[in-house]
């Protein structure tokens, strides 16, 4: 068995960073530098939830590779739908209000602070 050689979460983001709708511009000041994307939903939220909620252990790399479809199944829409891409520096400013790994409380304000964001930029 191979331990985990890094979080689960990278597995998963590994598996379906491709599927991710990636911007050209940052949705806020419309910067094509050092874009970034950004989950409203926390991955890492989101699977320590799905896992307590599974009951599953995940403890090796082979354990997370098997369950992984099935999370990312189950998270599709808020994997791939609800997201947005931002330059890194309104990135920053958006885990600068919401923390590091944003609860998944707070998934349906970050667009509204996304917005507002845009709206001062453009005035």
């Amino acid at each position: 068995m191979a331990e985990l050689l890094r979080m689960p979460v990278k597995y998963i983001r590994d598996r379906i960073k491709s599927q991710y709708p990636k911007g050209t511009e940052c949705h806020i000041c419309a910067s094509t530098q050092t874009l970034e994307f950004h989950h409203y939903h926390s991955v890492a939220e989101m699977y320590k939830v799905w896992i307590a909620k599974n009951k599953l252990v995940v403890e090796t790399a082979e354990d997370i590779l098997l369950v992984r479809d099935r999370f990312i199944e189950d998270h599709w829409d808020e994997m791939i739908n609800a997201c947005v891409t931002l330059c890194k520096a309104h990135h920053a400013k958006l885990h600068q209000v919401y923390g590091k790994n944003p609860k998944l409380s707070t998934a349906e304000k970050q667009p509204r602070w996304v917005e507002k964001q845009r709206l001062k930029h453009v005035a």
